[in-house]
């Protein structure tokens, strides 16, 4: 997507509708190889998929915002994600942590995919499994225990939920005992 400039100013301060039906384009082309493959080579839903982008971008940019004065607002990082979450479209607490996580905004977040909650029902954090989160509510519990764990460990969430999404995705892959 940075290789096709979908993330130019330039791109997204014209026309909204050219931009979506770029953006359409782009993400219905076969993609290159990086890691492991997509569904058929190609972005899932390439037309829902540009139209949330263009979606987020009328939210982030509107008035002539940017996502950093949007952020600035927010008091922390939880009040940054639920504004994310809630009103970028296609973007839920998970992604919002990711986000927020891989800009370097925040450490202090938790990205709480299948892979960390299987993590924590193996660990016995929560009382039954959890596949997945359904509220942010509910997701700010979650992630409020896993903070909890990794400082009774020593490591920072951010580090933490990644060396268990790595784990775990190994121990599915290979079948590998679990407990």
């Amino acid at each position: 997507m940075r290789k096709a400039d979908l993330f130019s100013t330039c791109l997204r301060a014209g026309n909204l509708d050219t931009y979506e039906e770029y953006v359409t384009r782009v993400l219905s082309k076969p993609t290159e190889g990086r890691g492991e493959p997509l569904a058929q080579g190609r972005y899932p839903f390439p037309k829902v998929r540009a139209r949330q982008i263009r979606a987020a971008a009328e939210t982030l940019y509107s008035g002539g915002s940017t996502i950093r004065q949007r952020l600035e607002r927010a008091r922390d990082c939880c009040e940054a994600r639920r504004d994310l979450a809630s009103h970028v479209t296609g973007l839920g607490p998970k992604q919002a942590s990711l986000f927020l996580r891989n800009t370097g905004y925040a450490a202090n977040v938790a990205v709480l995919d299948v892979h960390v909650l299987t993590y924590m029902d193996w660990m016995g954090l929560t009382a039954a499994p959890v596949s997945s989160v359904r509220t942010l509510a509910e997701y700010e519990m979650l992630e409020a225990t896993f903070i909890d764990h990794s400082r009774d460990w020593g490591v920072p969430p951010d580090r933490l939920d990644l060396a268990v999404w790595v784990v775990v995705r190994v121990v599915k892959r290979e079948h590998l005992p679990c407990r």
